[in-house]
């Protein structure tokens, strides 16, 4: 929905006092014990569940893995009630500084404490009291000294400029009546580079207007959220570059019936709504300022050193590279700066077999990950598998499964490839049994 009609009928202060309340409810209720919370239904019911303990939302339901939150206290994850799970999607590196923009019961920031070490810093910020109460307990349950939690609004982040490397956030965004304000703020408080990484529920196609206009939809994060294009765009207007929008999950009507239990609307809307609400994962960055030249150009012999360097500083397997570096340079190429001196900051290569192929050693230097070199590396080997006239592309992953799909890769089981992909020394030997396979089809032009 457009800023304009955030604007409209709900003014962005009614929005957030609806919001508050809601929340603060819902932290009140943790608090004094309850085993079961929901945003299914308005501020003040108890939605659509029962009694179990378990949330039918279909939006905040099993998010977290189990193995994820181990060690964490109950009501930090009672008391989340994202669309996502922003940990488990976004990059985190030992030593980063992150911030969770509406942390709630604080389980999103104390997964990122961890995750980035002592020498790193986690942020939560939220407006509601009771949460944040909520959150300093919880951080004391869990004893998490590098996480800390701030009060305050997204529209005003009380950090200063250039201070955090990661935001990420969960189902929160959508909440906010001046969404364009919240984007302008995470770009000030980034550092140059910095990457934003967040959770929402995005629109495809457009909602009702009676949708948009209702208040207890507004805590159930589907009224306020904006379309796909419209975020991408507020994300661009407000500096940030390689704006991305990945789909988690897209509701069907019978998730759009639960949405609508207890709002008043009409049952019916549930099929206007079925299909146009998704959970989605949304990535931009910050320039880290006039970005450096570099040319892709085909490898050669005299790189192999090179080569082998980027993928020893990726942990990236070597195996086999000589030998195709060697015999079919071709088969790989390499990003150089353009600048004296010249030197090798980027490669990716291909292992042909027949007419498939593996995409594998994709490797950027740190200080480049930021410029979309990778990017456009992977879409270079793309397009050189596409003029081959190749049929699929194969590849193995540890840490990129949630990057490949933005180039039409997906996760396969490892029974399902070809033989003689399996049979390949990336596939067979270098790459361990956990890593995660994945394949993009080839149309022929």
């Amino acid at each position: 929905m457009s800023e304009d009609a955030v604007h409209g009928a709900n003014g962005a202060e009614d929005i957030r006092e609806v919001v508050r309340e809601r929340y603060g409810s819902v932290a009140r209720a943790v608090a004094q014990g309850a085993t079961s919370v929901s945003c299914c239904g308005p501020a003040g019911t108890s939605g659509c569940c029962g009694s179990t303990g378990e949330t039918c939302d279909p939006i905040s339901s099993n998010l977290y893995d189990v193995a994820q939150t181990a060690g964490l206290p109950g009501g930090a994850l009672l008391a989340s009630l994202g669309c996502g799970n922003p940990t488990a999607l976004a990059e985190l590196h030992e030593g980063d500084v992150v911030l969770d923009l509406g942390s709630g019961g604080g389980i999103d920031v104390l997964l990122s404490a961890k995750r980035v070490g002592p020498t790193g810093k986690a942020y939560g910020l939220d407006m509601t009291d009771e949460m944040l109460a909520l959150a300093l307990e919880n951080r004391s349950r869990a004893g998490v000294p590098n996480a800390e939690f701030l009060k305050g609004h997204i529209e005003s982040i009380p950090l200063p400029s250039n201070t955090v490397d990661v935001i990420i956030s969960n189902c929160v965004i959508n909440l906010s009546g001046d969404k364009r304000t919240v984007l302008a703020e995470s770009f000030r408080v980034l550092k140059p580079g910095g990457r934003f990484a967040v959770s929402d529920v995005i629109v495809r196609g457009g909602l009702p207007d009676v949708v948009k206009a209702s208040m207890p939809l507004w805590t159930g994060c589907v009224a306020g959220a904006l379309e796909e294009q419209e975020f991408i765009a507020l994300l661009t207007e407000a500096g940030f570059e390689h704006a991305t929008i990945e789909p988690t999950r897209v509701y069907t009507r019978d998730d759009a019936a639960a949405l609508l239990a207890g709002t008043g609307l009409d049952a019916t809307l549930a099929d206007e709504v079925s299909g146009r609400i998704m959970s989605g994962f949304v990535r931009a960055t910050k320039p880290r300022g006039p970005r450096p030249a570099a040319a892709i150009r085909p490898a050669t012999p005299n790189d192999l050193p090179a080569i082998e360097r980027l993928l020893a500083g990726a942990d990236l397997p070597t195996s086999g590279v000589a030998e195709i570096v060697m015999e079919r340079p071709g088969d790989f190429c390499v990003a150089e700066t353009n600048a004296a001196p010249t030197r090798i900051v980027a490669v990716a290569g291909l292992e042909v077999c027949g007419d498939t192929a593996v995409l594998r050693s994709v490797a950027v230097e740190p200080e480049w990950r930021s410029h979309g070199l990778g990017h456009e590396l992977v879409r270079h080997m793309v397009c050189d598998a596409e003029g081959r006239g190749l049929r699929a592309l194969y590849l193995l992953t540890m840490t990129a499964e949630h990057y490949f799909p933005r180039f039409g890769f997906e996760r396969i089981e490892r029974s399902s490839i070809p033989r003689d992909i399996a049979d390949t020394v990336e596939f067979k030997s270098a790459c361990p049994a956990t890593a995660v396979a994945m394949v993009r089809a080839i149309t022929p032009t």
